[in-house]
């Protein structure tokens, strides 16, 4: 289905429509989609509403334009104006990966419109992450014996980048050197090929593909704004782990116990300084705890999401 919001038409889709307590799904990438969340949608759907989209420049979303202002804050003016035009008096957020950053952004500048918040996997401080995914693929990159990549991947592990983009282009070169799949998708318990088949492709296009490089170069360049909400002075290359002591609602966090991106360090922070937030550890997960371990996952987020809220 389609949805319009100031022009621009949103791909999404509804799962078990009949319920009125209603979860959203934020996809990570940025650029990723919401195609490997539709069985966790249908599972969640039986109990749930269940809403997942791409997100403006991804795939059946419109493409950005050209010379379209795009970042953070226009992502959460639109998941307000979804919510709206939805008939949805509050709801309940699902964020993976960069996902979580997004949740974290839209709790915080919106509270009164949510209910619940899971941050699955979540990378809320994009340098670390990239330095704990560079140590990750420090042993494959080693094997390659490819100088040019190992000496990208020790810069990763030991820069301090002033320039947080820099950050993204690296570990994005980097991760063009890794020749094994399952690596570059941060997997542990699932084959690549399982991964591939956990969604379906069949009618996405090369050139929907395509529209995800847009996406993600708009949300690099937009710039901080110096005054207004909170919201519009935040980047994706920000440090949003300070955001979370002043979320209201609950949040739950998801991790897989192999996963590079959500950092050791992110989580200590998360633990220490979130006093409202649980967290469920997936022993056999890397990355995507909702393939790998999916029935685990589909229990665990109906816990959450069923017991007593604030």
């Amino acid at each position: 289905m389609l949805i319009e919001i100031w022009g621009k038409k949103i791909w999404y889709e509804v799962y078990g429509a009949e319920h009125s307590d209603t979860l959203l799904y934020l996809h990570g990438g940025p650029g990723a989609s919401c195609l490997d969340f539709a069985n966790q949608a249908r599972a969640l759907g039986e109990t749930m509403k269940v809403v997942i989209f791409d997100q403006l420049g991804v795939l059946r979303s419109d493409a950005i334009g050209e010379h379209e202002s795009y970042g953070m804050e226009y992502q959460i003016e639109m998941l307000e104006e979804m919510r709206r035009l939805l008939g949805i008096d509050k709801w309940s957020i699902l964020g993976h990966s960069y996902g979580g950053m997004l949740a974290v952004l839209y709790a915080y500048a919106c509270p009164s419109s949510i209910r619940k918040v899971i941050l699955e996997c979540p990378s809320l401080c994009f340098e670390d992450s990239a330095r704990s995914t560079a140590e990750y693929l420090s042993g494959h990159i080693s094997s390659l014996n490819d100088e040019q990549a190992v000496r990208l991947c020790e810069k990763i592990k030991s820069e301090d980048y002033q320039d947080k983009t820099e950050a993204v282009w690296d570990l994005s070169n980097l991760l063009s050197y890794v020749t094994d799949p399952e690596l570059r998708f941060y997997l542990h318990n699932i084959t690549f090929e399982a991964y591939q088949m956990s969604m379906d492709t069949s009618d996405i296009t090369d050139e929907m593909w395509s529209k995800g490089e847009r996406h993600l170069m708009k949300l690099l360049e937009a710039p901080p704004a110096s005054g207004g909400s909170p919201q519009n002075r935040v980047r994706m290359t920000d440090n949003l782990l300070p955001l979370l002591p002043k979320i209201t609602a609950p949040i739950l966090l998801i991790n897989g116990r192999y996963d590079p991106a959500c950092t050791e360090n992110q989580i200590t922070y998360m633990m220490r300084h979130t006093p409202n937030l649980t967290q469920a550890v997936f022993e056999n997960s890397g990355h995507f705890p909702r393939l790998e371990e999916a029935e685990k996952y589909t229990i665990t987020v109906l816990r959450f999401l069923e017991g007593d809220a604030s």
